[in-house]
C-alpha cells in the first residue's frame, strides 16, 4: 500500500503541477497583456498630447502672424494719417485707410486675446494701448478737437514707441514659438 499511496501522491503532485503551471502561465500572460495595454495606452496619450501641443503651437503661430501683420499695417496707416494731418492735406482718404486697418487689427487682437499665453498677452496689450492712444489723438486732431499732447510731435513720439513695442511683442512671440537664437542644424 505504501507504493500505492506513493503512486497516488506522485500522480496528484503531477496533476497539481500541471494545473499550477497552466494557471501560472495564464497569470503571466494576463500580466504581460496588461503591461502591453498600459504601454500602448501611454503611447496613445503621449501622441495625443503631442498633437494638442503642435495644434496649439500652430494656432498661436497663425495668431501671432496675423496680429503682427495687422498691428504693423495699422500703425503704418496711423503714421501716414499723421503725415497727412501735419502737412495740411485732406484726411478723408487716409482716414478710410486707418478705419479699414483698425477693423482688421481689432479682429486679430481679439483672436490673440483668446490664444496667446499671459506673458505674450502682456506685450500684446502694451501694443494695443499704444495704438489706441495714437488713434485717439489722430481722431481728435482730424475732428479739430485735439487735446494737449495731440500735437504732431507728441503723436510721432508715441508712434515711434509703438514700433518699439511691436518689436518687443514680436520677440516675445518668437520666444514662445522657440524660433529665436541661432539656426539649429537638423542633423546634429
Amino acid at each position: 500500500m505504501d507504493s500505492a499511496v506513493t503512486g497516488l501522491l506522485a500522480a496528484l503532485v503531477g496533476v497539481g503541477g500541471t494545473l499550477g503551471s497552466a494557471w501560472l502561465t495564464q497569470r503571466r500572460a494576463d500580466a504581460l497583456r496588461r503591461e502591453e495595454w498600459d504601454r500602448v495606452e501611454r503611447s496613445r496619450r503621449a501622441e495625443r498630447a503631442d498633437e494638442r501641443r503642435q495644434s496649439g503651437r500652430e494656432a498661436r503661430q497663425a495668431a501671432y502672424t496675423g496680429f503682427n501683420a495687422s498691428a504693423r499695417h495699422y500703425l503704418a496707416t496711423l503714421n501716414d494719417h499723421a503725415h497727412v494731418l501735419r502737412d495740411g492735406g485732406d484726411p478723408r482718404e487716409s482716414l478710410d485707410a486707418v478705419e479699414s486697418a483698425r477693423v482688421d487689427y481689432r479682429r486679430s487682437y481679439a483672436e490673440a486675446q483668446m490664444i496667446v499665453p499671459d506673458t505674450v498677452l502682456a506685450e500684446v496689450r502694451k501694443v494695443d494701448r499704444g495704438l489706441g492712444s495714437v488713434y485717439g489723438s489722430l481722431a481728435r486732431a482730424t475732428r479739430d478737437r485735439g487735446r494737449e499732447g495731440d500735437d504732431p510731435d507728441s503723436v510721432r513720439t508715441v508712434i515711434r514707441q509703438g514700433w518699439r513695442d511691436l518689436s518687443d511683442t514680436r520677440a516675445a512671440m518668437r520666444a514662445d514659438l522657440d524660433v529665436t537664437g541661432p539656426t539649429r542644424d537638423p542633423a546634429g
